[in-house]
Protein backbone atom coordinates (compact mmCIF):
# COMPACT_ATOMS: atom_id res chain seq x y z
CA UNK A 1 0.00 0.00 0.00
CA UNK A 2 1.32 3.39 -0.89
CA UNK A 3 2.06 5.44 2.22
CA UNK A 4 1.03 9.06 2.27
CA UNK A 5 3.32 11.39 4.19
CA UNK A 6 3.36 15.03 5.07
CA UNK A 7 6.06 17.53 5.85
CA UNK A 8 5.99 19.52 9.05
CA UNK A 9 8.56 22.28 9.40
CA UNK A 10 10.10 22.88 12.80
CA UNK A 11 8.57 26.33 13.09
CA UNK A 12 5.10 24.89 12.67
CA UNK A 13 5.48 21.88 14.96
CA UNK A 14 4.17 23.50 18.11
CA UNK A 15 3.15 20.49 20.14
CA UNK A 16 1.57 21.85 23.26
CA UNK A 17 1.96 25.61 23.06
CA UNK A 18 0.31 25.94 26.45
CA UNK A 19 2.07 28.75 28.27
CA UNK A 20 1.78 29.36 31.98
CA UNK A 21 2.87 32.11 34.33
CA UNK A 22 6.23 31.83 36.04
CA UNK A 23 4.37 31.78 39.37
CA UNK A 24 3.58 28.11 40.01
CA UNK A 25 0.28 29.09 41.63
CA UNK A 26 -2.19 26.39 42.45
CA UNK A 27 -2.02 22.95 40.88
CA UNK A 28 -4.38 22.06 38.11
CA UNK A 29 -4.63 21.76 34.39
CA UNK A 30 -3.01 24.26 32.09
CA UNK A 31 -4.94 26.89 30.18
CA UNK A 32 -6.13 25.52 26.84
CA UNK A 33 -3.97 25.86 23.76
CA UNK A 34 -5.00 28.83 21.68
CA UNK A 35 -7.82 27.74 19.43
CA UNK A 36 -8.10 24.47 21.32
CA UNK A 37 -10.07 25.33 24.45
CA UNK A 38 -13.20 23.72 25.68
CA UNK A 39 -15.05 25.43 22.89
CA UNK A 40 -13.42 23.11 20.43
CA UNK A 41 -10.09 21.77 19.26
CA UNK A 42 -8.13 22.56 16.17
CA UNK A 43 -9.54 20.07 13.74
CA UNK A 44 -7.17 17.61 12.13
CA UNK A 45 -6.51 18.30 8.47
CA UNK A 46 -8.82 16.43 6.11
CA UNK A 47 -5.90 14.40 4.86
CA UNK A 48 -2.11 14.34 4.84
CA UNK A 49 -0.43 17.22 3.09
CA UNK A 50 1.52 15.43 0.42
CA UNK A 51 4.78 16.86 -0.77
CA UNK A 52 8.26 15.77 -1.66
CA UNK A 53 10.05 16.91 1.47
CA UNK A 54 13.44 15.22 1.29
CA UNK A 55 15.31 14.34 4.47
CA UNK A 56 14.34 15.63 7.91
CA UNK A 57 16.73 18.03 9.59
CA UNK A 58 17.90 17.42 13.13
CA UNK A 59 20.01 19.91 14.96
CA UNK A 60 20.32 22.38 17.78
CA UNK A 61 17.59 24.56 16.31
CA UNK A 62 15.09 21.72 16.34
CA UNK A 63 13.81 19.10 13.94
CA UNK A 64 11.89 19.44 10.72
CA UNK A 65 10.14 16.11 10.57
CA UNK A 66 8.62 13.98 7.90
CA UNK A 67 5.61 12.52 9.63
CA UNK A 68 3.01 10.01 8.53
CA UNK A 69 -0.69 9.55 9.01
CA UNK A 70 -2.02 7.16 11.61
CA UNK A 71 0.12 4.08 11.71
CA UNK A 72 2.02 5.09 8.59
CA UNK A 73 5.74 5.07 7.85
CA UNK A 74 7.94 8.12 8.05
CA UNK A 75 11.23 9.12 6.53
CA UNK A 76 13.78 9.40 9.31
CA UNK A 77 16.92 11.45 9.16
CA UNK A 78 19.75 11.88 11.59
CA UNK A 79 21.52 14.75 13.20
CA UNK A 80 24.76 12.99 13.95
CA UNK A 81 23.86 12.83 17.63
CA UNK A 82 24.22 9.78 19.77
CA UNK A 83 21.77 7.16 18.71
CA UNK A 84 20.92 8.80 15.39
CA UNK A 85 21.92 7.63 11.92
CA UNK A 86 25.51 8.63 11.53
CA UNK A 87 25.90 8.92 15.29
CA UNK A 88 26.81 6.45 17.99
CA UNK A 89 24.71 3.58 19.24
CA UNK A 90 21.81 4.66 21.41
CA UNK A 91 23.38 3.08 24.45
CA UNK A 92 26.38 5.34 24.04
CA UNK A 93 24.19 8.33 24.81
CA UNK A 94 23.74 7.09 28.38
CA UNK A 95 26.20 6.79 31.18
CA UNK A 96 28.84 4.09 31.51
CA UNK A 97 28.38 2.72 35.00
CA UNK A 98 31.14 1.05 36.94
CA UNK A 99 30.25 -2.36 38.33
CA UNK A 100 30.38 -2.61 42.10
CA UNK A 101 31.98 -5.61 43.76
CA UNK A 102 29.96 -8.16 45.69
CA UNK A 103 26.56 -9.68 45.26
CA UNK A 104 24.53 -7.59 47.68
CA UNK A 105 22.54 -4.45 46.99
CA UNK A 106 24.39 -1.83 44.97
CA UNK A 107 25.80 1.20 46.72
CA UNK A 108 26.13 4.68 45.32
CA UNK A 109 29.40 6.47 44.84
CA UNK A 110 31.42 8.53 42.42
CA UNK A 111 31.82 5.43 40.28
CA UNK A 112 28.08 5.01 39.75
CA UNK A 113 26.01 1.98 40.65
CA UNK A 114 25.33 -1.29 38.91
CA UNK A 115 23.26 -4.24 40.01
CA UNK A 116 24.86 -7.62 40.62
CA UNK A 117 25.26 -9.63 37.44
CA UNK A 118 21.92 -10.83 36.16
CA UNK A 119 19.84 -8.88 38.70
CA UNK A 120 17.64 -6.79 36.46
CA UNK A 121 15.41 -5.69 39.33
CA UNK A 122 18.00 -3.06 40.24
CA UNK A 123 18.70 0.12 38.27
CA UNK A 124 22.05 1.21 36.90
CA UNK A 125 22.89 4.65 38.25
CA UNK A 126 25.29 6.83 36.24
CA UNK A 127 28.67 7.93 37.46
CA UNK A 128 28.91 11.35 39.06
CA UNK A 129 30.25 13.60 36.31
CA UNK A 130 31.01 17.24 36.97
CA UNK A 131 29.90 19.36 39.89
CA UNK A 132 26.84 18.26 41.82
CA UNK A 133 24.09 20.79 42.51
CA UNK A 134 22.82 21.63 45.96
CA UNK A 135 19.56 19.80 46.59
CA UNK A 136 17.61 22.83 47.71
CA UNK A 137 14.51 24.35 46.15
CA UNK A 138 15.07 26.98 43.45
CA UNK A 139 16.58 27.48 40.02
CA UNK A 140 19.81 25.63 39.18
CA UNK A 141 22.42 25.68 36.43
CA UNK A 142 23.85 22.23 35.75
CA UNK A 143 26.45 21.40 33.12
CA UNK A 144 25.96 24.88 31.66
CA UNK A 145 22.17 24.54 31.37
CA UNK A 146 20.21 27.06 33.42
CA UNK A 147 16.58 27.33 34.34
CA UNK A 148 16.31 23.90 36.00
CA UNK A 149 13.81 24.22 38.84
CA UNK A 150 14.14 22.05 41.96
CA UNK A 151 11.44 21.45 44.55
CA UNK A 152 13.46 19.56 47.13
CA UNK A 153 12.57 18.05 50.48
CA UNK A 154 14.99 17.67 53.35
CA UNK A 155 17.38 14.76 52.93
CA UNK A 156 16.10 11.44 54.25
CA UNK A 157 18.34 8.48 53.61
CA UNK A 158 16.98 6.10 51.02
CA UNK A 159 13.30 7.09 51.07
CA UNK A 160 12.94 9.93 48.60
CA UNK A 161 11.75 9.78 45.01
CA UNK A 162 13.14 11.80 42.09
CA UNK A 163 10.65 12.99 39.46
CA UNK A 164 11.59 14.66 36.17
CA UNK A 165 8.91 16.92 34.69
CA UNK A 166 9.11 18.16 31.07
CA UNK A 167 6.94 21.08 29.92
CA UNK A 168 5.10 21.69 26.65
CA UNK A 169 6.21 23.90 23.77
CA UNK A 170 5.96 27.57 24.68
CA UNK A 171 5.51 26.81 28.37
CA UNK A 172 7.89 27.08 31.33
CA UNK A 173 9.28 25.03 34.17
CA UNK A 174 6.38 26.35 36.29
CA UNK A 175 4.14 23.92 34.41
CA UNK A 176 5.27 21.39 37.00
CA UNK A 177 2.23 22.61 38.95
CA UNK A 178 0.32 20.01 36.92
CA UNK A 179 1.56 17.59 39.58
CA UNK A 180 -1.08 18.04 42.31
CA UNK A 181 -0.01 19.82 45.49
CA UNK A 182 -0.88 16.78 47.63
CA UNK A 183 1.48 14.63 45.55
CA UNK A 184 4.22 17.27 45.66
CA UNK A 185 3.93 17.58 49.43
CA UNK A 186 4.16 13.81 49.83
CA UNK A 187 7.19 13.60 47.53
CA UNK A 188 9.13 16.37 49.26
CA UNK A 189 7.97 15.22 52.71
CA UNK A 190 9.67 11.88 52.09
CA UNK A 191 12.91 13.61 51.13
CA UNK A 192 12.19 13.56 47.41
CA UNK A 193 13.00 16.03 44.66
CA UNK A 194 10.91 17.24 41.71
CA UNK A 195 13.00 18.56 38.82
CA UNK A 196 11.49 20.64 36.00
CA UNK A 197 13.63 21.64 33.03
CA UNK A 198 12.92 25.16 31.76
CA UNK A 199 15.42 25.10 28.89
CA UNK A 200 17.21 22.67 26.62
CA UNK A 201 20.77 22.12 25.53
CA UNK A 202 19.38 21.78 22.02
CA UNK A 203 22.07 19.30 21.00
CA UNK A 204 22.43 15.59 20.35
CA UNK A 205 19.28 15.18 18.29
CA UNK A 206 15.58 15.38 19.04
CA UNK A 207 13.49 12.38 19.95
CA UNK A 208 10.15 14.22 20.24
CA UNK A 209 9.98 15.92 16.84
CA UNK A 210 9.26 19.30 18.45
CA UNK A 211 12.64 20.97 19.05
CA UNK A 212 11.53 21.86 22.60
CA UNK A 213 13.97 19.46 24.26
CA UNK A 214 16.92 17.42 23.02
CA UNK A 215 18.72 14.16 23.70
CA UNK A 216 21.61 15.86 25.48
CA UNK A 217 19.18 17.06 28.14
CA UNK A 218 19.22 13.47 29.35
CA UNK A 219 22.95 13.84 30.03
CA UNK A 220 22.08 16.65 32.43
CA UNK A 221 19.44 14.37 33.96
CA UNK A 222 22.16 11.73 34.41
CA UNK A 223 24.16 14.18 36.52
CA UNK A 224 21.12 14.96 38.65
CA UNK A 225 20.37 11.26 39.13
CA UNK A 226 23.93 10.38 40.10
CA UNK A 227 24.21 13.27 42.55
CA UNK A 228 20.72 12.76 44.01
CA UNK A 229 21.46 9.14 44.88
CA UNK A 230 24.96 9.90 46.16
CA UNK A 231 24.31 13.12 48.07
CA UNK A 232 20.60 13.40 48.84
CA UNK A 233 19.56 9.90 49.84
CA UNK A 234 17.26 9.38 46.86
CA UNK A 235 16.09 5.78 46.58
CA UNK A 236 17.66 4.58 43.30
CA UNK A 237 14.55 2.48 42.61
CA UNK A 238 12.23 5.51 42.77
CA UNK A 239 13.17 7.64 39.75
CA UNK A 240 10.26 8.63 37.49
CA UNK A 241 9.32 10.97 34.65
CA UNK A 242 6.22 12.77 33.41
CA UNK A 243 5.34 15.82 31.34
CA UNK A 244 2.82 17.38 28.97
CA UNK A 245 2.67 17.60 25.15
CA UNK A 246 6.22 18.10 23.84
CA UNK A 247 7.23 17.31 27.41
CA UNK A 248 5.01 14.23 27.37
CA UNK A 249 6.88 13.06 24.30
CA UNK A 250 10.19 13.81 26.04
CA UNK A 251 9.03 11.84 29.08
CA UNK A 252 8.10 8.92 26.83
CA UNK A 253 11.49 9.11 25.17
CA UNK A 254 13.26 9.26 28.54
CA UNK A 255 11.63 5.98 29.51
CA UNK A 256 13.16 4.46 26.39
CA UNK A 257 16.57 6.09 26.43
CA UNK A 258 17.10 5.93 30.19
CA UNK A 259 15.47 2.59 30.95
CA UNK A 260 18.56 1.81 33.06
CA UNK A 261 17.17 3.91 35.89
CA UNK A 262 13.65 5.18 35.09
CA UNK A 263 11.19 3.07 37.11
CA UNK A 264 7.96 4.40 35.58
CA UNK A 265 6.76 6.98 33.07
CA UNK A 266 3.46 8.88 33.04
CA UNK A 267 3.23 11.02 29.88
CA UNK A 268 0.30 13.46 29.72
CA UNK A 269 -0.69 14.00 26.08
CA UNK A 270 2.64 12.49 25.07
CA UNK A 271 4.00 9.11 24.06
CA UNK A 272 6.16 8.73 20.96
CA UNK A 273 6.30 10.16 17.46
CA UNK A 274 9.72 9.74 15.85
CA UNK A 275 13.37 9.50 16.85
CA UNK A 276 12.80 7.64 20.09
CA UNK A 277 15.47 4.96 19.54
CA UNK A 278 15.83 1.47 20.93
CA UNK A 279 15.28 0.62 24.57
CA UNK A 280 18.51 1.45 26.38
CA UNK A 281 18.47 -1.88 28.22
CA UNK A 282 15.90 -4.45 27.04
CA UNK A 283 16.19 -6.20 30.40
CA UNK A 284 15.20 -3.01 32.23
CA UNK A 285 11.96 -1.45 31.04
CA UNK A 286 9.86 1.04 33.05
CA UNK A 287 6.18 0.67 33.86
CA UNK A 288 3.98 3.00 31.79
CA UNK A 289 0.83 5.03 32.42
CA UNK A 290 -0.31 7.24 29.54
CA UNK A 291 -2.90 10.01 29.95
CA UNK A 292 -4.66 11.60 26.98
CA UNK A 293 -7.88 13.22 25.84
CA UNK A 294 -10.29 12.48 23.04
CA UNK A 295 -10.60 14.00 19.58
CA UNK A 296 -9.71 17.42 21.02
CA UNK A 297 -6.29 16.19 22.05
CA UNK A 298 -4.77 17.13 18.72
CA UNK A 299 -1.89 19.51 17.93
CA UNK A 300 -0.32 18.58 14.59
CA UNK A 301 -0.61 14.93 15.67
CA UNK A 302 -3.27 12.96 17.51
CA UNK A 303 -2.15 12.43 21.08
CA UNK A 304 -4.49 9.50 21.67
CA UNK A 305 -2.58 7.87 18.81
CA UNK A 306 0.91 8.83 20.04
CA UNK A 307 -0.06 7.52 23.49
CA UNK A 308 -1.36 4.28 22.02
CA UNK A 309 1.78 3.87 19.93
CA UNK A 310 3.92 4.30 23.05
CA UNK A 311 1.79 1.82 24.98
CA UNK A 312 2.25 -0.77 22.25
CA UNK A 313 5.99 -0.13 21.94
CA UNK A 314 6.62 -0.42 25.66
CA UNK A 315 4.34 -3.42 26.19
CA UNK A 316 6.16 -5.23 23.39
CA UNK A 317 9.40 -4.48 25.25
CA UNK A 318 8.01 -6.07 28.41
CA UNK A 319 6.46 -3.13 30.25
CA UNK A 320 3.27 -3.20 32.31
CA UNK A 321 1.04 -0.51 30.76
CA UNK A 322 -2.17 1.27 31.62
CA UNK A 323 -3.90 3.82 29.36
CA UNK A 324 -6.11 6.64 30.69
CA UNK A 325 -8.50 8.33 28.24
CA UNK A 326 -10.01 11.26 30.15
CA UNK A 327 -11.84 12.42 27.01
CA UNK A 328 -10.88 16.07 27.44
CA UNK A 329 -8.63 18.51 25.64
CA UNK A 330 -4.88 18.65 25.09
CA UNK A 331 -2.90 18.35 28.35
CA UNK A 332 -6.27 18.35 30.10
CA UNK A 333 -5.68 15.48 32.52
CA UNK A 334 -7.67 16.44 35.63
CA UNK A 335 -5.97 16.77 39.00
CA UNK A 336 -7.49 13.50 40.23
CA UNK A 337 -5.95 11.66 37.28
CA UNK A 338 -2.58 13.31 37.90
CA UNK A 339 -2.84 12.14 41.50
CA UNK A 340 -3.48 8.59 40.26
CA UNK A 341 -0.35 8.96 38.11
CA UNK A 342 1.67 9.58 41.26
CA UNK A 343 0.02 6.58 42.93
CA UNK A 344 0.98 4.50 39.89
CA UNK A 345 4.61 5.63 40.13
CA UNK A 346 4.75 4.89 43.85
CA UNK A 347 3.38 1.40 43.26
CA UNK A 348 6.04 0.68 40.63
CA UNK A 349 9.54 1.14 42.01
CA UNK A 350 12.23 -0.07 39.65
CA UNK A 351 12.00 -3.72 38.63
CA UNK A 352 8.52 -4.36 40.07
CA UNK A 353 7.34 -7.60 38.47
CA UNK A 354 4.62 -8.59 38.37
CA UNK A 355 2.84 -5.28 38.70
CA UNK A 356 0.64 -4.97 41.81
CA UNK A 357 -2.01 -3.76 39.35
CA UNK A 358 -1.83 -6.84 37.12
CA UNK A 359 -5.04 -8.33 38.50
CA UNK A 360 -6.90 -5.02 38.34
CA UNK A 361 -6.57 -1.34 39.14
CA UNK A 362 -6.89 -0.46 42.84
CA UNK A 363 -10.03 0.94 44.43
CA UNK A 364 -10.26 4.68 43.92
CA UNK A 365 -7.94 4.76 40.90
CA UNK A 366 -9.14 7.16 38.20
CA UNK A 367 -12.02 5.67 36.25
CA UNK A 368 -10.60 6.71 32.86
CA UNK A 369 -7.77 4.18 33.16
CA UNK A 370 -7.59 0.61 31.94
CA UNK A 371 -4.94 -2.06 31.74
CA UNK A 372 -3.60 -1.98 28.21
CA UNK A 373 -3.81 -4.75 25.66
CA UNK A 374 -1.92 -4.29 22.37
CA UNK A 375 -3.44 -2.85 19.22
CA UNK A 376 -1.88 -2.44 15.80
CA UNK A 377 -0.96 1.23 16.32
CA UNK A 378 2.69 1.84 15.47
CA UNK A 379 4.86 4.89 16.22
CA UNK A 380 5.06 7.31 13.32
CA UNK A 381 8.45 6.10 12.14
CA UNK A 382 11.59 4.18 12.88
CA UNK A 383 13.46 4.87 16.06
CA UNK A 384 16.88 6.42 15.70
CA UNK A 385 18.54 3.22 16.83
CA UNK A 386 16.57 1.01 14.47
CA UNK A 387 13.07 0.09 13.44
CA UNK A 388 10.30 -0.06 15.98
CA UNK A 389 9.49 -3.62 17.05
CA UNK A 390 6.59 -5.32 15.36
CA UNK A 391 3.42 -5.44 17.42
CA UNK A 392 2.04 -8.98 17.79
Amino acid sequence: MKTQIFWVCASALVLGACSVDEDPGQPGTLPPVAGMGNAGAVAPPPGPVVSNPGAPIVGAAGMASVMAGAGGAVAQGGGGGAGSPGGGDIGAAGSTPVAMAGTGAPTAGAGGMEAPMGDYSMPIIPEVAGECPEFTSGSKTIDGLGGIMFNAGAKKEGTGALIFYWHGTGSTAAEVRNIPSAAQQEITGEGGVIVSFGRSKGTGGDCSGTGTFALDDFKVADIIVACAVKNHGINPKRIYTTGCSAGGLQAGCMGIQRSNYIAATAPNSGGVTIGYGKIQDPNRVPAVMTMHGGSGDWVIVSFPQTSEAYDNYMMKAGSFVINCDHGGSHCGAPSALQQSAWEFMKAHPFGTKPSPYAAGLPMGFHSSCKIWTPTDRQPLGEGMGGAAPAIP
